[in-house]
């Protein structure tokens, strides 16, 4: 029988932030800023399962004569009559650094907008999906007391992040008046560009240990041989180096960090062409909107999962292992109009 359960000493979560900042308004209307921004959490939550037998234990049954081994996970459990026991604790910890540059320009009718983000977010919390060991709503691991082997990027640690918009007021057929100025004139184009770097993901091996199979939730590390990890070119068919891992030796845990592996990443152009219609009365206008989604219909790839750091991309036994599976939304086109009175 599984259970979820809480612990009664839970601690309530707690952040400090710190932050340091520069801002200057240069030549040519360009107002920039620069920031250092910093944070540290304290008992946030995670989820282990506190009833998984200790990589002692089952090592010390697998030196066991055969009549005496144990052959289930279960029977070496602390608390007999569960399997799993997905306890609430209040014991993890995270902190975030960052480089924030933000840089604007207003001239006439056109506004630019620019900013870059130079981050790194490491936890040693499971976030509820994204254990170093589970795919599922917990925390399994090999031994849940060993919680500094989940230490490592966040799921949401994209380290380089940039965005830039711009709108702008087209001149044309501004001054004329009639048909010609009311249908061609005072239209408005805009536009955003997101580029940014692909999330962590950890690689995964077999899932026994000392001659136990462990839950079906649960993947254990595998072990890094050496080399690098990102290759130069990634595609649809190789997308990191997948002979830098093999899975780990039944006897010991695998020697590879929380991820290690950088899945794809995001580059879009999204591009506005709007306008403001008057029919006569001032109280009353209508709205011409074009969007441009993906434009350029950028195919950006991904892994199975966007919101576990467990896939199958990275999972050395599965033959989605070591390319992407999916891939974002093609170029979309949306047509509207709204009656304002």
């Amino acid at each position: 029988m599984s259970i979820s359960a809480i612990d009664p000493h839970l601690k309530q979560a707690y952040s400090m932030t710190y932050s340091l900042s520069v801002q200057r308004e240069l030549p040519s209307d360009v107002f920039l800023e620069v920031a250092y921004v910093g944070n540290q959490a304290r008992h946030l939550m995670r989820k282990p399962d506190i009833n998984m037998p200790s990589i002692s234990t089952m090592l010390a049954n697998q030196t066991l004569p055969t009549a005496q081994k144990a052959t289930a996970l279960d029977t070496l459990r602390p608390y007999k009559g569960y399997s799993t026991i997905n306890m609430f604790l209040s014991d993890a910890i995270s902190n975030y650094n960052a480089l924030q540059i933000y840089a604007t320009k207003r001239k006439g009718d056109l506004t630019l907008t620019g900013s870059y983000t130079l981050s790194k977010n490491l936890t040693d919390s499971g976030g509820g999906n994204e254990d170093v060991r589970n795919s599922g709503s917990s925390d399994n691991t090999e031994d849940a007391t060993m919680r500094f082997l989940n230490y490592g990027p966040a799921l949401f640690d994209h380290r380089h992040i940039f965005v830039a918009t711009f709108n702008y007021r087209l001149p044309f057929f501004r001054s004329e008046s009639g048909f010609l100025g009311e249908t061609l004139g005072g239209w408005e184009l805009g536009g955003l560009t997101q580029v940014q770097s692909g999330g962590p993901f950890t690689v995964t091996g077999n899932s026994t240990f000392a001659g136990l199979t462990l839950p079906s939730s649960s993947r254990r590390r595998a072990d890094y041989l050496g080399g690098p990890v990102q290759i130069d070119g990634p595609n649809a068919t190789q997308w990191f180096n997948s002979a830098a891992f093999a899975p780990a030796p039944d006897g010991r845990l695998g020697n590879s960090g929380a991820g290690l592996v950088r899945g794809p990443g995001l580059y879009k152009w999204d591009f506005s062409l709007r306008k403001e219609f008057g029919l006569g009365r001032e109280d009353v206008k209508l709205q011409f909107r074009a969007d441009l989604v993906n434009a350029f219909n950028h195919t950006n790839f991904r892994f199975s999962s966007q919101t576990s750091e467990l896939v199958n991309n990275t999972n050395i036994s599965s033959g989605d292992y070591g390319h992407p599976t999916t891939a974002g939304p093609p170029r979309q086109i949306q047509l509207g109009m709204r009656l304002t009175f």
